[in-house]
């Protein structure tokens, strides 16, 4: 699930996007309606706020994409800090049989300040999952027009790390909060905008309710381009081979060779790219925040491990379990999040030294050609 959101008339609006990455199930056919509660802290045991359901029609299908965007309205009053929203998402399955899938959103009086969305210009809809590419159009909307206050866009070049190996002593910091301005832009209600320069935009600089929107060239998150191959390699790779992919004069062919030498087999050196590449297309979907979704915490252990059996969410933390298998044994990593003025979907991963044997045991399964990770 993700979410959109802008205050107006003494209410909160949110617009929630439910997609299935891996398609097991149609959404569209099998989504009868969300129930939402609202609660004075994060637990079934704090005081229920509001309850309420909305029915799934027809408009809120979004065509082409087998997604839903479901718009909710909530009294401002309860948009305070500690409040919790829980959002569980109803899906009829063969027979009788229903699943309902949970998800939360914390709220905080800073969502009242935001009176705006960026929408897609060929569309009309927001723009989820904090991320839009160089050749997307998008629209500054507002509920009400009679504001004159453009709204101020800054541009930052930040200069990302991927994320460090599991058992690493350090953590890399979050961005800080005065980095370099390379440009600023003023938008007026209605105004069409290309970004059409890579970096982290902040919505709103200066003010409450801002949020940031990371923008790559390309076709992100997918991995389209030649340039785009090497990078999400670091979690498999020595530097010794990161410089001979990266000097080699076509670097297609280079990268190809490695999986070659990794797999010793044609056929399962395709298989071997395409798991791989399937996971960093899914981890800039999920997990990008300041930075791509590939070179996040959460990114690479869900590139080399794959998805999780288990993800448990409190508070502000996720725990993932992957269980004992074949091919690997016992494994949980918790990600807590941290705050910044980018992003809400910036999670660290607990490091610890103790990681060490079974991250090198699983990379080690990925060079010796073992796909079912």
């Amino acid at each position: 699930m993700h979410h959109a959101h802008y205050a107006a008339h003494d209410s909160l609006y949110l617009i929630f996007r439910f997609e299935d990455l891996k398609q097991l199930l149609d959404l569209q056919q099998s989504a009868t309606r969300i129930d939402f509660v609202i609660r004075a802290g994060n637990t079934e045991r704090d005081m229920l706020l509001l309850r309420d359901t909305v029915q799934i029609t027809a408009s809120h299908k979004v065509q082409g994409e087998g997604s839903l965007e479901v718009p909710v309205k909530i009294p401002a009053n309860h948009v305070t800090a500690g409040n919790s929203m829980q959002v569980r998402l109803w899906l009829k399955l063969a027979g009788q049989e229903r699943l309902g899938t949970s998800h939360r959103l914390y709220l905080n009086p800073e969502m009242l300040q935001k009176d705006y969305l960026m929408v897609r210009a060929n569309s009309g809809r927001p723009v989820f999952r904090g991320f839009a590419t160089t050749a997307d159009k998008l629209v500054l909307w507002r509920s009400n027009d009679t504001t004159a206050q453009p709204l101020p866009i800054r541009l930052f070049n930040p200069a990302f790390q991927p994320a460090l190996p599991p058992m690493s002593a350090k953590q890399e910091p979050a961005p800080a909060s005065q980095l370099p301005v390379a440009d600023t832009i003023r938008l007026q209600t209605g105004d069409t905008i290309r970004l059409q320069q890579e970096g982290l935009y902040l919505f709103g600089a200066d003010m409450p309710g801002q949020s940031g929107l990371l923008v790559q060239e390309g076709a992100y998150p997918l991995v389209t381009r030649v340039q785009d191959l090497i990078p999400p390699l670091i979690y498999l790779t020595t530097s010794a081979e990161r410089e001979t992919l990266y000097s080699a004069k076509n670097q297609k062919i280079a990268v190809d060779n490695f999986w070659m030498r990794v797999a010793k087999d044609k056929s399962l050196a395709r298989e071997l790219i395409r798991t791989y590449y399937t996971r960093v297309e899914n981890a800039n979907r999920l997990y990008t925040s300041y930075k791509p979704g590939w070179a996040t915490d959460r990114g690479m252990i869900y590139i080399v491990y794959g998805k999780p059996n288990n993800i448990s969410v409190s508070g502000d933390s996720e725990t993932w379990i992957y269980r004992e298998s074949e091919a690997t044994p016992y494994v949980k990593f918790v990600f807590t999040k941290k705050e910044n003025n980018f992003t809400e979907n910036h999670f660290e991963l607990i490091r610890n030294r103790e990681y060490e044997e079974h991250w090198y045991s699983t990379v080690a399964k990925w060079r010796a050609g073992i796909t079912n990770l």
